[in-house]
Parts: structure tokens; C-alpha cells; sequence
């Protein structure tokens, strides 16, 4: 230990920090995919809820464009 010079310890810490670094990485990279694959279910959930709510934008839709027809017939039906 003595005679390593004090500028081969920034070196050797470095290291050392680099491969604890790669391995939680990794770790966090793994932990990611795991819950990617387990949350498939509630993927689903989130495309029927999805749905659901563009049918009720759908048919809010369609009512607007009952509306005009109806202004229109009125103001035709007016002598």
C-alpha cells in the first residue's frame, strides 16, 4: 500500500466506482423490464378505459352535429 503513489488511487477508486456504477445500472435496467412484462394487465385496463372514453367523445360528437340541422329546419320553418 505504501508504495502505490497517491495519483494511482484516483485511478484505482475510479475503477472501481465505474464497475459499481455498471452493476446498479444494470440492476435498474433489469428491475425496469421486470415490471414492464408484469404490467401487461394493466395496460389493458388503461386501453378499455381508453375506449370507453373515446365512445363518449364519439357520441358527445354526434349530438353536436344533430344541433345544426335542428337551428337550420327552424330558421327555414320561420316565414
Amino acid at each position: 500500500m505504501e508504495n502505490i503513489p497517491w495519483f494511482a488511487w484516483i485511478a484505482i477508486v475510479g475503477i472501481i466506482a465505474g464497475v459499481t456504477s455498471s452493476i446498479v445500472a444494470a440492476s435498474l435496467k433489469s428491475r425496469e423490464k421486470r415490471a414492464e412484462l408484469t404490467g401487461a394487465d394493466d395496460l389493458r385496463g388503461l386501453v378499455e378505459r381508453g375506449t370507453a372514453s373515446n365512445q363518449a367523445v364519439l357520441e358527445s360528437l354526434e349530438r353536436l352535429e344533430a344541433r345544426p340541422a335542428t337551428v337550420e329546419k327552424t330558421l327555414t320553418d320561420i316565414p
